[in-house]
């Protein structure tokens, strides 16, 4: 009976909830005016930044004007009091939705990546003899849930730039064991060395987006008439000083090799860049065709192990697990996130670590919510009395201060998701440059989720529930002959 009487008490208590929210008086005209500047001046940013002018007091010029065009429209909607409280909220709200969605941006992107070189699900085998590669990949690429399947070989090596006039005769130029030549040694760089098929690798999703020319077939195989050509990853190619067209020397150390006698090497036309977005892959990532890879690292047909590529990265575990069960025991199956679990695992934490931090900005803006509505309470103090006076129950009168602190919640939420949406999109427009010695990726990413909008939004309007709470109970507990009498 009770639910039932609040039900139906709903509309009249929204009703004063509302009424007490909104201002009394007519704004002044400077609030007015705020609203019409901050307006303009975020327009006024925003076209540059959206037609290609990526500055960075132009962003900071835009955040500052939404903040004063967003504390000018409560101001004009809500009492002084409760227009703090909306706008405390919205500003955590957005910062909070915006901090998630950078880390998931991270998180995303990263993963991508990794995912374009790497795949979704590795395949290896112990021991040295991994000839079987082309039935193994078919195999599992006729699975709906496999996209491609790409065999690679792969062998840390030393990179340098050919000097001018070198390798002019040689198509491919693999260091016998018996020579006594030795590779230039002036400033090698230490890489992954990485032989792959580019019809199998163009079939990895975004794999053509990540070269500069967007052409797999530049991995080429040596023939008598040309080197094997050779991607560099851009970061990489910087270092050396090299540019597509130049020649370099991939060089097997000794160790590396496992052989006894002089290092073996080959000398490759760089035909394109890579630029997958993680800048550690790119400074340090050298894509070939895997007959070159097979000829340099190992001398023989083998691999080093199949990548697949899944539909849905979160069906990793269930494809490894198939894998494991159908092959024999001489095959090991990892996932991307067993591969890479020290960043996905740093990442979790750094995005555990702002929500607890930020999220803190929600909780104080829910507890100012308590002054505003103490001050309410007091300012309203007479109207209540005569509320109860003419047969307002104290359970109406609970209800529509705490009503107060929901729909002050929820409008701070939704101006909050607005913001931050705002916040989100200029993020994604600017592309803020990322120092490539310190982050993986180059750029600041955000991907807006479901969960972290609605998170901040629904956590946000929970609080300030429960702040209003007890001040709702004291509302309720007004005396009503000695408030009738002030």
């Amino acid at each position: 009976m009770a639910a039932r009487r609040t039900l139906t008490r709903w509309p009249v208590v929204r009703l004063l909830a509302a009424r007490l929210m909104l201002r009394d008086t007519p704004p002044s005209p400077r609030v007015r005016r705020m609203l019409v500047g901050s307006s303009l001046v975020m327009l006024g940013c925003a076209l540059p930044l959206w037609l290609g002018v990526h500055q960075l007091w132009l962003v900071a010029v835009l955040g500052v004007a939404s903040m004063v065009g967003l504390a000018a429209i409560c101001l004009r909607l809500f009492n002084p009091a409760m227009a703090v409280s909306v706008v405390g909220v919205a500003l955590a709200c957005a910062s909070l939705m915006t901090a998630l969605s950078v880390t998931t941006g991270f998180q995303l992107e990263i993963t991508r990546a990794l995912a374009r070189l790497n795949g979704h699900v590795l395949l290896t085998k112990y021991g040295l003899d991994f000839f079987e590669y082309e039935q193994v990949a078919d195999r599992w690429k006729a699975e709906p849930e496999v996209i491609a399947a790409s065999p690679f070989a792969y062998s840390m090596v030393a990179v340098v730039p050919e000097p001018a006039g070198d390798g002019e005769d040689v198509a491919v130029e693999v260091l016998d064991e018996s020579s006594g030549d030795e590779p230039p040694s002036a400033g090698p760089a230490i890489v992954v060395g990485k032989g792959i098929d580019p019809r199998r690798a163009a079939e990895l999703e975004g794999f053509g987006e990540i070269l500069g020319r967007g052409d797999p077939s530049v991995l080429r195989p040596g023939d008598t008439r040309h080197l094997p050509g050779i991607v560099l990853g851009r970061g990489l190619a910087a270092r050396l000083g090299v540019e597509v067209g130049d020649r370099v020397r991939v060089v097997v150390p000794t160790e590396v090799g496992g052989e006894a006698g002089p290092p073996r090497y080959a000398v490759f036309d760089l035909l394109d860049t890579l630029s997958t977005g993680t800048s550690e892959v790119d400074r340090n990532m050298a894509l070939m065709h895997l007959s070159a890879g097979q000829s340099l690292f190992f001398r023989e047909g083998r691999v080093t192990g199949i990548e697949f590529e899944l539909s849905d990265p979160e069906l990793a575990e269930v494809v490894a697990a198939r894998m494991t069960a159908e092959l024999p025991q001489v095959y090991r199956v990892s996932t991307w996130r067993e591969t890479n679990s020290p960043m996905l695992i740093g990442l979790e934490q750094i995005r555990a670590t702002l929500s607890l931090v930020l999220g803190l900005m929600v909780v104080v803006a829910a507890s100012s919510l308590i002054a505003s509505l103490l001050l309410l309470v007091r300012r309203k103090r007479h109207d209540v009395a005569v509320m109860m006076a003419v047969g307002g129950a104290r359970s109406l009168v609970f209800w529509v201060f705490e009503a107060v602190g929901l729909l002050a919640g929820g409008v701070g939420a939704v101006l909050g998701l607005a913001l931050g949406g705002l916040y989100c999109l200029v993020i994604d427009t600017f592309r803020y440059p990322l120092g490539s010695d310190i982050y993986p990726v180059d750029h600041l990413p955000v991907v807006v989720q479901a969960v972290d909008a609605l998170g901040p939004a629904l956590a946000a309007v929970g609080l300030c529930g429960l702040a209003s709470g007890p001040v709702a109970m004291l509302a309720a507990r007004v005396r009503v002959v000695a408030s009738l009498q002030r």
